[in-house]
């Protein structure tokens, strides 16, 4: 589990709790409560990032393509070496 809190001048505070799947549990809603203690209302916000999933889902079609050979572009050691030449910065 990852935490960060942000007070807001002594009005509000953020706080940032990041946690695996397997950490979500009755005694995970408990140590929640335990914070919040003495507090009327307390708004929660879940939110879920899939950002990596997507990465291994285009690192999967990637490797698909480098083996079936979609999208490759290839040179000679005489191509290549010309290329380079041109393109120097």
């Amino acid at each position: 589990m990852i935490m960060a809190l942000t007070l807001h001048k002594g009005i509000s505070m953020d706080a940032v709790i990041k946690v695996k799947i397997s950490e979500l549990n009755t005694a995970f809603v408990e140590r929640i409560k335990a914070f919040f203690q003495g507090k009327e209302d307390v708004e929660l916000t879940i939110s879920f990032d899939d950002r990596q999933q997507n990465y291994y889902e285009e690192l999967n079609r990637s490797k698909s393509d480098l083996e079936h050979g979609n999208g490759l572009a290839t040179f000679t050691m005489e191509e290549l070496e010309t290329y380079s030449n041109i393109k120097r910065y």
